[in-house]
């Protein structure tokens, strides 16, 4: 025999859990944006980059730079500083030559030629519904201040776009990484 209220309570639970999935993800967005607001980014400013193909946002206290590209590598690139220089970083937009975690695994071999690492993670990432990579590591440094790193990398077909943020160690937030997803996730690349 079929118990109809233990089906009707398990319907009823399943039809709850759904909801609360729905409003989980809305509510994420929001506590999202209000690290944003709690850290006095308020509002963000757009920035178009080659042609208006590439569209992103900044807080708008932020200061913002494009820089002149040369090669073929690198099609655009433009620096940021945060009002209060806590944080670096640059936006990038690169031609792909072949595997893009291969890509980074060799970057990862060269710079450690030059620098000293630690904590430093990758992990696959989907952003927008773009395949990509999210790096994390601190540089240390022998004398003088440490920086955590925090890089996203998107595939765009036969081209990748690099958003990179820097904060010295001692000016490091925990909700510093919500931040920068959020920011990252307002980039539209076409």
């Amino acid at each position: 025999m079929i118990d109809k209220k233990k089906i009707g309570v398990t319907i009823i639970i399943i039809g709850l859990m759904i909801v609360l999935l729905g409003l989980e993800k809305n509510f994420d967005m929001r506590l999202k944006f209000t690290a944003l607001i709690q850290n006095n980014m308020e509002s963000l400013t757009q920035y178009k980059g080659l042609e208006g193909r590439l569209l992103y946002k900044l807080p708008s206290r932020w200061t913002c730079r494009n820089q002149d590209t040369f090669g073929d590598e690198i099609l655009y690139h433009s620096d940021f500083k945060s009002d209060d220089n806590a944080i670096n970083g640059f936006v990038e937009v690169w031609n792909l030559k072949g595997d893009l975690k291969l890509f980074l695994q060799n970057s990862k071999s060269i710079s450690e030629k030059q620098n000293l690492y630690k904590e430093y993670s990758i992990k696959q990432i989907c952003m927008n519904g773009r395949k990509g990579y999210l790096l994390k590591y601190t540089i240390t440094k022998e004398i003088g201040d440490s920086y955590k790193c925090i890089e996203y990398f998107t595939e765009e077909g036969k081209q990748f776009c690099r958003f990179s943020f820097f904060v010295k160690e001692s000016n490091f937030k925990e909700n510093m990484p919500t931040i920068f997803e959020v920011i990252v996730k307002t980039l539209e690349y076409n």
